[in-house]
């Protein structure tokens, strides 16, 4: 919050400060209960789950400036921010890692290299930040619209190949998938909604959402949409490609698995024999009658296995 002498510094009206804390208190605790989670469910010589925790804990401290007050206040936040900004860079390897398997190693590299090219992008960002909220210049202004250009493109394009795997390289729909692995589900969900507030942040940083409770740099709008990326690599630790494989071998398991009948159209009619009579030369033996009445029963197959 801007004070009469041009110094930025914690929120002082009612509103600006309860949105502020509200969000910080609702991202450290989303992240720490998803940094819990993947401590009791990772795998120790998996890297992949090792970054994704690693993730978490960097962005945590970023959630408690708030308690702070001038001139703690400014140095507070920018170290904490250097932490965050890391997590958000590591968020998009993380991506990367994740939905590799599908890609051709050409667009694989392609992705990894433009997540190393903004990286000078964020070391202006860490300084901007710095300066900003220690009354020394106010480049932040400049730099801070464009953070979703430089931290989200990889996630919204991770985003896209997923659904678009899913509904090409499957073979199972959308609502089958959910059906069958409702884990799944809330990670498609929770990307979705991820994009949704990376729309929104955007438009409130660029002036589209006005209101004197939004102050430049007490957004909530970023924090709902971090909460939900580190969301979807918590409900799947493991890449894309390896978690689609399960689901669809479990579903195919189960659907062999599944009792089927055949309906009464499908059972073949059994020729009724003529008619013996008790003074014909033609009268059958205690053998035949027997064969007689049991092929007359209806052969109900135990298992799927029987059906031809």
């Amino acid at each position: 919050m801007e004070s009469p002498d041009g110094h930025i510094s914690r929120p002082t009206d009612a509103d600006s400060l309860v949105l502020e804390a509200w969000g910080q208190g609702l991202m450290v605790g989303s992240l720490v209960v998803m940094a819990t989670v993947i401590v009791a469910n990772m795998k120790g010589r998996i890297l992949l789950h090792k970054l994704i925790l690693i993730e978490l804990l960097l962005a945590i401290p970023h959630g408690t400036f708030i308690f702070n007050k001038p001139p703690v206040y400014g140095w507070y936040l920018s170290v904490s921010a250097v932490g965050l900004n890391i997590s958000w860079s590591l968020h998009n390897v993380i991506a990367w890692m994740k939905i590799k398997p599908f890609y051709s190693r050409n667009v694989s590299t392609a992705y990894i290299a433009t997540v190393l090219l903004v990286q000078p992008y964020w070391v202006l960002e860490i300084y901007a930040n710095f300066a900003y909220f220690n009354k020394i210049n106010r480049v932040f202004e400049v730099t801070r619209p464009l953070e979703p250009l430089f931290r989200d493109p990889w996630w919204i394009c991770t985003t896209c190949s997923l659904f678009y795997t899913i509904k090409w390289g499957y073979s199972f729909a959308l609502v089958e998938l959910v059906t069958v692995s409702p884990r799944f589900g809330i990670m498609l969900a929770a990307m979705c909604l991820s994009i949704v507030f990376i729309i929104i942040d955007t438009c409130s940083v660029l002036g589209v959402i006005r209101s004197a409770a939004l102050p430049i740099g007490v957004q909530p709008f970023w924090k709902l949409s971090f909460i939900f990326k580190c969301l979807c690599n918590t409900v799947i630790l493991d890449d894309f490609r390896t978690a689609l494989d399960r689901i669809r071998l479990y579903h195919q398991r189960r659907m062999r698995e599944a009792p089927t009948y055949p309906s009464l159209r499908d059972i073949p009619t059994i020729p009724a024999r003529p008619r013996h009579y008790a003074n014909s030369a033609c009268r059958p033996t205690l053998e035949e009658e027997v064969e007689e009445t049991v092929g007359a029963l209806i052969y109900v197959p135990r298992t799927a296995d029987n059906i031809v």
